[in-house]
């Protein structure tokens, strides 16, 4: 099931179909690989041809219409920025996949698009549409006996909640190590409390009880304003 329809993303993989495109991967955690199975799965929804680019290890790829430039909320990290900048070389128009911004970087891109409006006013121009995951056809939950659940939060980068020790956290994203673990994950609880995006939006698609918590930048709740509230998803400023 997706929790978007199709037409949601027809704005950016629409004009793409019958074309041929690189794929470019980025530097994240499991919820990143999320995004990069669902930009293939959106590929050939679309009737997409696309292969896969390294640019910091392919000095020459073949030839294609466009390159498609990872989606998450990187824009400004110092470890994805040399990915893009390198892609910039292959002189073949890219394509911002949709993005939230940490900071700002100049983006030598064809098309911006971005997942909610703060990041798009950073940058100044774009287009939104919804994070990719929101497009990902997930499995149906399973319908077992689940465990209550509860309280999920990132053991570093981002987490607000410093009343809760490190060594206390419970981070999915520690222990899933694909976007099938992570989902299959989520569809154990009634329950989850989380600042992990993506562990809540694998949540919601699994039928959990699902309530987002804020990060030390706008990405969450953001994201929770323009599309994640009308899925039924709950929000909660502190714990």
């Amino acid at each position: 099931m997706r929790l978007l329809p199709l037409d949601y993303f027809e704005p950016l993989f629409g004009s793409l179909s019958g074309k041929t495109v690189g794929i470019v991967d980025g530097f994240g955690n499991v919820g990143d690989d999320l995004l990069y199975l669902a930009t293939r799965q959106l590929c050939q929804e679309f009737n997409i041809e696309y292969f896969t680019i390294n640019p910091l290890a392919d000095l020459k790829i073949k030839t294609c219409d466009k390159i498609l430039l990872f989606a998450g909320g990187n824009i400004g990290y110092e470890k994805c920025i040399p990915i893009r900048q390198a892609a910039y070389k292959y002189n073949i128009p890219c394509w911002l996949l949709p993005q939230s911004v940490i900071r700002y970087e100049e983006l030598n891109c064809e098309k911006l698009f971005f997942r909610e409006t703060v990041s798009r006013d950073i940058i100044g121009k774009g287009i939104i549409v919804p994070d990719l995951a929101l497009g990902f056809d997930f499995p149906d939950f399973k319908s077992e006996v689940r465990e209550e659940g509860g309280l999920f939060l990132r053991k570093m980068g981002g987490c607000i909640f410093d009343s809760v020790p490190i060594v206390d956290r419970k981070d999915p994203a520690m222990f899933c190590h694909t976007p099938q673990q992570y989902w299959d994950y989520a569809s154990k609880f009634n329950t989850v409390i989380t600042d992990r995006l993506h562990f809540a939006i694998c949540s919601i698609a699994m039928g959990c009880k699902t309530t987002l918590l804020p990060v030390n930048y706008h990405k969450n709740k953001a994201m929770h304003k323009e599309w994640l509230d009308s899925l039924g998803c709950y929000w909660q400023e502190i714990l």
